[in-house]
């Protein structure tokens, strides 16, 4: 035999449902609240994958749980800079900016009628995920807003008092203060995408582009800018965000492989996928133009693709907006993948 007789034990199977039955569950408002599920999911994920049920239908399945207390996970963080004097009426806002984001939490370790061994293995497995040199995934979503995402790590020490040890009198219980930072202070969802091949755009226009466009939304409500994933050589033109501005980027060769241009303005703008990495003796080389001296009559795959020119962008997509891209490209086999980011201010 090369498998067990009943791989799906009748135990998992989903139950008859009898008419009668049946008959509620037509109404949304009988179902059960697991059925339902119309509790704020909170759900966080530790930087070597294990996954933490805190709030929700399966709230407290790996034996950790959500408190009574949870602060700063909600509404994104931002202080007003103003100027006053003693001859102005009021104030002057000046500008806006967006700190980190601290989240404050109780948790709640183990239950009553836990094994004194389950417990320290449920406390082992939290403790071994709150690690403070890497970030691990906080999420919290419900029906309407769907699932939101945040990078979290631990901001200090935990240092909440216990009154005697959990494992005494088999209460296998603690609670705990946790508090997490977030270097970034807002909530994202994957990226939408949309994706271009020349091939199937008609042939090209005098200038030698195969053009083409690509429709993505920014459901978020926060600003956020365009990504280019481009495969092939040539040279592309890509639109700048929610705007009629048409950027040519430099020429990209076979041995570059597939270039990302992104116009995130604190990211590198581009990068190719086989792009020389310097050691700091090449880095100092380069900053002091001495290698300039010695080596001449360099063609483009000898130089890094954000070398070859210079590209700026300028705008962004605006909350709640609809934009169509325009892209075009000189080689008919090429293909380009534009990514739009979703950011949000709100965990739900």
């Amino acid at each position: 035999m090369t498998g067990p007789n009943a791989p799906i034990p009748l135990a998992t199977t989903s139950q008859y449902l009898n008419p009668a039955l049946q008959g509620i569950y037509q109404d949304f408002d009988n179902l059960s609240p697991d059925l339902a599920a119309m509790d704020t999911q909170v759900i966080y994920i530790d930087p070597t994958g294990n996954t933490f049920h805190l709030n929700g239908p399966q709230a407290g399945a790996e034996g950790v749980r959500l408190g009574m207390q949870l602060q700063g996970e909600q509404h994104v963080p931002f202080e007003q800079v103003i100027t006053e004097s003693a001859y102005q009426l009021g104030a002057t806002i000046e500008r806006t900016n967006y700190p980190k984001r601290l989240i404050d939490m109780r948790i709640t370790i183990g239950h009553q009628g836990m094994s004194t061994y389950q417990y320290q293995m449920c406390d082992n497995r939290w403790w071994a995920g709150q690690d403070e040199l890497n970030d691990g995934w906080l999420g919290i979503g419900t029906r309407f807003t769907g699932m939101r995402w945040i990078p979290v790590r631990p901001y200090k020490t935990i240092d909440t008092a216990q009154k005697m040890d959990p494992i005494a009198y088999n209460n296998n219980v603690a609670i705990w203060d946790v508090h997490w930072i977030c270097q970034r202070p807002y909530y994202s969802k994957p990226s939408l995408y949309g994706t271009w091949k020349a091939a199937g755009s008609g042939q090209a226009n005098k200038a030698g582009y195969f053009t083409g466009s690509i429709t993505l939304a920014n459901r978020g409500d926060l600003p956020t800018y365009i990504q280019y994933l481009i495969d092939g050589a040539g040279v592309a033109i890509v639109q700048d965000n929610n705007s009629t501005n048409q950027v040519t980027l430099p020429e990209l060769v076979s041995a570059d492989g597939p270039g990302l241009c992104d116009t995130t303005p604190t990211n590198r703008t581009l990068t190719a996928s086989n792009d020389p990495v310097d050691n700091q003796l090449f880095d100092f080389l380069q900053s002091s133009k001495i290698l300039n001296f010695f080596l001449t009559n360099l063609d483009l795959s000898d130089e890094p693709w954000w070398e070859r020119g210079y590209v700026r962008f300028l705008y962004n997509v605006p909350p709640q907006t609809v934009v169509t891209f325009q892209v075009a490209h000189t080689n008919p086999a090429a293909v380009i993948t534009a990514l739009l980011p979703q950011l949000y201010k709100r965990s739900r």
